[in-house]
């Protein structure tokens, strides 16, 4: 009799620690964040873009040791957030990360690369960084933006699928939007462009995969507030019942604390955005939880003072004058539960 008491105390012990174990993994949290990488280039000129100026005898001098520099700065930036899932942007060519993922700093983490070469003049693209012991990619595939003007040509979209490591699927959109140079209301068709096209993508893929999670990322080159997001986009603060509807975290940021994560001349922006499909919502707990697990990463090493006399992103060159630091844009990222 008292062996069989000993025993199924062990067994109650058993089931409740598997239960506890059970749960967990029901419920596993990822991380995903994304960094505008600001320039990240080799120091090799491609005859095929216009990336003369990084190059040793360009007007930016270029060197080993600067680019070097600058895979080491990259690495700390990344290592120290240690997402699951990182989308990059203003990145030359899949050398350049090749570089980055085996730095010693985030060669632990064990990342896979996925790019593909966009048709951005001075040769820029957008990436997305795994890892693979979380992730299955099971495809991708690039997303073009067409605007009116024909002789213009910006970052396509990129578009991975994947099996993640609890059997969930998921597919994340990786966005570089065209700039505000030449003024943000002259420029904003080209957004709006960049906008319908992930709209587009988004639809056709919730359409096929009505139970999948979709995270869009990206520098938007708009805050959450303007009109790309929230009325082409559609990417609000509002929870509905369609399978393609987005949540826009990064919106009550923006709205509520005026936080950005990057600087000009004393203002502060939020284009660097994670975006998530409504359905993520409730299983993060609700609105405020998901909101609550957004962050705009803004270590004070990530920072100092530039010519403005401001304390903002520490960039790798303030105009002409080369400055040695990591982007003039800081990481966001979310905790995602799934």
């Amino acid at each position: 009799m008292k062996s069989i008491k000993i025993i199924s105390c062990f067994l109650v012990v058993f089931v409740f620690a598997s239960w506890k174990n059970y749960s967990y993994k029901k419920a596993p949290t990822f991380r995903v964040a994304f960094y505008n990488c600001e320039n990240f280039f080799d120091t090799i000129n491609d005859l095929d873009v216009k990336d003369e100026e990084f190059t040793p005898d360009g007007k930016n001098h270029w060197t080993s040791e600067r680019y070097k520099t600058k895979v080491e700065h990259l690495a700390k930036v990344i290592s120290s957030i240690a997402p699951d899932f990182i989308g990059v942007a203003e990145i030359e060519n899949k050398g350049v990360l090749k570089d980055l993922v085996s730095n010693v700093q985030m060669a632990p983490l064990g990342y896979e690369i996925v790019h593909i070469n966009s048709p951005d003049l001075r040769g820029i693209d957008v990436a997305f960084l795994y890892q693979k012991k979380k992730l299955t990619v099971t495809g991708y595939h690039a997303i073009h933006v067409s605007t009116d003007d024909t002789a213009f040509h910006t970052r396509d979209i990129l578009q991975v699928e994947g099996v993640l490591s609890n059997k969930d699927s998921v597919c994340f959109f990786i966005n570089h939007w065209p700039s505000r140079l030449g003024g943000a209301e002259q420029s904003e068709p080209k957004r709006i462009a960049a906008a319908s096209a992930l709209r587009s993508a988004v639809n056709q893929y919730t359409m096929k995969h009505p139970n999948s999670n979709v995270i869009c990322m990206g520098d938007l080159n708009d805050n959450p507030n303007n009109k790309s997001l929230e009325a082409i986009l559609k990417a609000d603060t509002t929870v509905a019942v369609s399978n393609n509807d987005l949540f826009n975290p990064m919106l009550i940021l923006y709205s509520r604390l005026h936080i950005g994560s990057l600087y000009y001349k004393g203002n502060q922006d939020l284009f660097d955005q994670i975006i998530v499909s409504d359905r993520l919502v409730d299983k993060n707990g609700g609105k405020e939880k998901l909101i609550s697990n957004t962050t705009i990463y803004k270590p004070d090493w990530l920072f100092k003072v530039n010519k403005y006399k401001e304390n903002a992103p520490w960039r790798t060159f303030e105009g002409a004058d080369y400055s040695g630091g990591y982007s003039d844009h800081c990481p966001v990222l979310i905790n995602i539960r799934l």
